[in-house]
């Protein structure tokens, strides 16, 4: 069926249109899996690209992937541990450069032993070691005679800019320029008191979100029930619980859903997999008859969820194809080595492994 479509997305009013040059044409109607409207598709990452995702969908708007992209695949790629692990790995997405592996300890910190005391922290790409460095501060003090002054730190890299601060602090209290030889004293002065901190301890407050976490984890699982079970799949009433919970920007909506979304290690669905981060894993299975169907998700060794993505078992297995759509992946993020299989063959080569050792 051949559709058009306007600047917007919207299949067009041929009776308003004379097909200009920049109209876009598209060969395959397509329904969005999760707005159900009928749009053109865009590439759609199952698993994030910035966690090395390969596998891909066409099946999901312009919209819809704009806006789960910025505010649900964005909560798993950005997510603290994962960000870590991706440093060490390697995965740049679509920034071009992977993230620092000690971000989280990056930027202006406090001094532990010196309250007020601000440091500022880069990493430094040529040892491979933190780089901390002290950042400009004034202060009042009391000297052993009793008398007060203004005191000025600042980091042994900085020396050349003492002149100016000295300056600086003075028009701030109202007291004239020191002359050129004052100035000088005073920074011979300096110098001869430069102190060197050892063990130094740095005290940083780390903000941890795990807002749509949930909705993400969720999300794969739902996209890989679709891509498993097919086309039908998009009216199925559990798909509609989930698409909807997915798509609603409140962050309690996934709360209601049966299943698991936590620490992978607290997954029990995995025991047959060893915890590796350098790999995802997805797998469908039943659970029960009166249950339906689950994917079971794991992303790196950090994230799991199992998902009911059916209630349904009998409108999916019950044809000759069934154990082709109960399946099996694995992703490795750095190679892009995949492995994707029925679950049946999965479960054959492991007790193979199993037996041989």
């Amino acid at each position: 069926m051949l559709h058009i479509y306007d600047e917007s997305g919207q299949v067009a009013d041929l009776h308003r249109w004379e097909l200009p040059c920049r109209t876009k044409i598209g060969l395959v109607a397509m329904r969005c899996i999760f707005c159900l409207q009928e749009r053109p598709g865009t590439k759609e990452h199952v698993f994030p690209v910035a966690i090395g995702g390969r596998l891909t969908t066409d099946r999901v708007c312009k919209p819809c992937n704009s806006t789960l992209g910025s505010r649900v695949d964005a909560a798993l790629s950005n997510g603290f541990a994962v960000r870590v692990r991706r440093a060490q790995l390697g995965l740049a997405g679509n920034h071009g450069m992977p993230p620092v592996e000690y971000e989280m300890l990056l930027g202006v910190a406090n001094l532990a032993d010196h309250p007020g005391r601000r440091v500022h922290t880069t990493f430094n790409k040529t040892t491979g070691r933190l780089d901390i460095k002290a950042l400009h501060h004034a202060s009042n003090v009391i000297m052993p005679d009793g008398t007060k002054a203004r005191q000025i730190v600042l980091d042994e890299r900085d020396i050349s800019q003492l002149p100016k601060s000295i300056q600086r602090e003075r028009r701030r209290h109202g007291m004239p320029p020191l002359s050129e030889e004052q100035l000088a004293a005073e920074v011979r002065k300096a110098a001869e008191g430069v102190t060197t901190i050892e063990n130094l301890a740095v005290h940083k407050t780390l903000r941890v979100s795990f807002a749509y976490l949930r909705h993400a984890m969720i999300k794969i699982a739902y996209e890989m029930a679709f891509l498993w079970l097919g086309e039908s799949y998009l009216d199925d009433p559990t798909a509609a619980e989930l698409r909807a919970a997915i798509c609603n920007p409140d962050l309690t909506s996934t709360d209601g859903l049966p299943g698991y979304v936590g620490d992978a290690d607290g997954c029990d669905n995995f025991n047959f997999w060893s915890l590796d981060k350098t790999h995802h894993l997805v797998y469908a299975n039943t659970v029960a008859e009166s249950y339906g169907i689950a994917i079971a998700v794991r992303v790196f060794d950090i994230h799991a969820a199992v998902v009911w993505v059916t209630k349904d078992t009998a409108r999916y297995l019950a044809g000759h194809d069934a154990p082709m759509k109960l399946r099996f992946l694995s992703i490795e993020p750095g190679s892009g080595k995949t492995r994707d299989t029925p679950l049946m063959d999965e479960f054959l080569r492991i007790a193979a492994a199993m037996g041989e050792g």
